[in-house]
């Protein structure tokens, strides 16, 4: 039985059928196409996708009878020119965050009220059904709910709705980044041991590249005659939307990232001797060594965890590696824009708020400084 004028059925064979009209032939006739699918819900979003592209609308006539889901799946079609990896961030987000709650509400039904308690129940349930969520997932559902609102409006699918809002605010704790003595050790340890997957660790500790670039690196990219290194590519495994996970190699996560950053004397040296005993090709992958495929970031990762553990430092995350080499940078005297452009941040504020903080030793001496003696009072 077809759901609801809907032209989504289930088969004798066990799959669901979708039908749409993908054309007109020179009579006006309907020409079908057809899309199938192990469930309701998988055809429902193909159809979706494939009406939208075919020019055809007629589900959507009817506002009445559309779901917050359908809507979400309409909008994500639009986003032709986004990433695959934003926008399977986005799909994620809707899929576990906003869809239980919101995903079956159809949007005659909403209102600014009904949209602020569907959001307190995704962010903080009352019921305890799960712990609060923090600042940033609350700030990204609150972002897309108000996104695919203005959407809908434009298409004049419901009224204009500004949900007002805002997202949980909790105080976050900074994980401790190395101290000297401990990127000192770190340094020990990959020059006694210079291979491709250790020195990647002094990317990220002495220009600060995210361990996605680091994965994304080709021997081409570094020019060790001006000893500078060129950020273009980014490795990245994502959702492709049936439920698996392929890896992606993308361009640098924003214009800015796209960037060419100037390389230690001291690590170019290392990076020249790896490279003439190694007999590399400028397309070979940085860390793998060959042309066939890159090192994965969740592979690195635990690569990364184990040479921390053996340089007999503290274990922290890739991403604690890029956040030193930024207050190492700022404490040693380098100038906010300059370290933001080094870290391919759009603005300097990015940089300041994520990645800049100090320790009490270092607010001593900035006090000292100003106030510790009469003459500076004067």
């Amino acid at each position: 039985m077809a759901r609801h004028g809907e032209n989504i059925h289930k088969r004798q064979d066990g799959r669901w059928e979708g039908r749409y009209i993908k054309s007109k032939n020179s009579d006006g006739k309907a020409i079908w196409g057809y899309v199938y699918g192990h469930s309701y819900n998988d055809v429902k979003k193909v159809l979706i996708r494939v009406k939208a592209q075919a020019g055809d609308f007629s589900l959507y006539q009817k506002s009445s009878t559309i779901t917050f889901a359908a809507l979400t799946e309409l909008w994500l079609f639009t986003l032709q020119d986004l990433k695959d990896s934003t926008k399977a961030h986005y799909q994620y987000s809707f899929d576990h965050y906003i869809l239980p709650v919101m995903g079956k509400i159809r949007l005659s039904q909403l209102s600014k009220l009904k949209i602020e308690l569907c959001l307190t129940q995704i962010i903080s349930p009352l019921d305890g059904s799960h712990k609060p969520y923090g600042t940033s997932v609350s700030r990204e559902c609150i972002s897309l709910v108000n996104r695919l609102c203005k959407y809908a409006h434009s298409v004049q699918l419901m009224e204009s709705v500004e949900v007002s809002m805002k997202p949980t605010q909790t105080i976050k704790e900074y994980p401790e980044a190395l101290s000297i003595p401990e990127q000192e050790a770190v340094c020990r340890f990959v020059y006694q041991h210079p291979n491709p997957r250790q020195i990647g660790i002094l990317l990220m500790l002495q220009l600060g590249l995210r361990i996605s670039e680091v994965c994304g690196l080709q021997w081409g990219d570094i020019d060790l005659n001006n000893r500078e290194i060129h950020i273009c590519r980014g490795v990245r495994r994502i959702s492709d939307g049936s439920g698996k996970t392929a890896l992606s190699i993308q361009s640098p996560k924003t214009k800015t990232s796209d960037r060419i950053l100037p390389i230690p004397q001291r690590l170019s040296e290392l990076l020249s001797t790896v490279y003439s005993q190694k007999k590399c090709k400028n397309t070979f992958w940085f860390l793998s060594g060959t042309e066939k495929r890159p090192v994965e970031p969740r592979c690195y990762r635990k690569s990364v965890h184990s040479y921390l553990a053996k340089a007999g430092v503290h274990d922290v995350n890739p991403h604690m590696l890029r956040h030193t080499f930024a207050t190492t940078c700022l404490q040693s005297g380098c100038d906010v824009k300059t370290l933001s452009e080094l870290m391919g941040h759009s603005n300097p504020t990015i940089t300041l708020k994520r990645y800049v903080h100090t320790d009490m030793d270092r607010k001593r001496a900035a006090i000292e400084l100003v106030f510790g003696s009469e003459s500076n009072i004067r």
